[in-house]
């Protein structure tokens, strides 16, 4: 019996250590390329170098397209840690008719691939534009709610959570004491849920910072997001340039991820 528990044993281990591999295999093969010295991408490298890195700095539509993705992804997560709150608040503290419609509704981006969201709203805003006789794709400020609508799935989802996990009766002992309700939500339930919220937020850029087919269909002549950027210049050209942008991207999302992990734990989250 113990045995067969300790190949069992064994035999999971190595099935989550190859899906692992399997996994991080070309984040690490990224991030190895973009130390090479020669431009072309052969193995085994004749060398290492920093001089991709350095390239970066030197493409100002590199930089451009990360400060528009910066742009982009911090107004979106302000916007939609707010409407996700109010949203988390009414779910969770009232009885709304179609409450579970509700929940549904805020999930649904999820669930529709990306590139139907972002073509759905490129139709959508033309045609609105249409109605109303005013300018609005691309710009900015479409760009940013398509951004919005695809993040609020987390947001929702997240605070949400922190919510649940609250006792009401804290806030109503807070009242009791003779505390408004705004002031007992203020003072009690805001700090607990913090971490809920600080996690929704980092999400919420994480996955607004790396959107392609949204940000495609909606951004200005002119101008790319940092993935549109990549996608550009692997038409034209591939070189260890290409594996140093992703890889500042890599580490970006990866400080982000642990900054989320340390707050409220991922292990909370799924």
């Amino acid at each position: 019996m113990r045995f067969g528990l300790r190949v069992s044993r064994y035999f999971s281990y190595g099935a989550v250590t190859a899906i692992l591999g399997f996994v991080l295999a070309p984040v690490v093969l990224v991030v190895w390329i973009s130390f090479f010295s020669q431009q072309l991408i052969l193995f085994p490298p004749k060398g290492y170098s920093l001089a991709w890195y350095q390239n970066i700095l030197n493409q100002k539509n590199f930089i451009n397209a990360f400060i528009l993705s910066f742009q982009v992804a911090l107004a979106a997560t302000a916007i939609s840690m707010i409407i996700g709150l109010l949203a988390s608040i009414g779910l969770t503290r009232f009885r709304l008719p179609g409450k579970s419609t509700l929940q549904n509704l805020f999930l649904s981006p999820l669930v529709v691939p990306v590139i139907i969201t972002g073509m759905a709203m490129y139709i959508f805003f033309i045609r609105l534009q249409r109605m109303m006789g005013i300018e609005l794709v691309p710009s900015f400020m479409v760009l940013v709610l398509a951004h919005v609508i695809i993040t609020i799935p987390w947001t929702v989802r997240l605070i949400t959570a922190g919510l649940i996990g609250i006792n009401a009766e804290l806030e109503e002992a807070a009242m009791d004491l003779g505390a408004s309700k705004w002031r007992a939500f203020w003072r009690i339930t805001l700090p607990i849920i913090r971490p809920s919220i600080v996690a929704a937020g980092i999400f919420a850029f994480i996955f607004s910072f790396g959107n392609l087919e949204v940000s495609l269909m909606l951004v200005e002549p002119g101008e790319s997001t940092i993935p549109i950027e990549i996608l550009n210049y692997v038409f034209w050209k591939v070189d260890p340039t290409i594996a140093a942008v992703a890889t500042v991207k890599i580490v970006i999302t990866g400080i982000l991820m642990l900054i989320a992990d340390r707050v409220v734990g991922l292990s909370n989250v799924f």
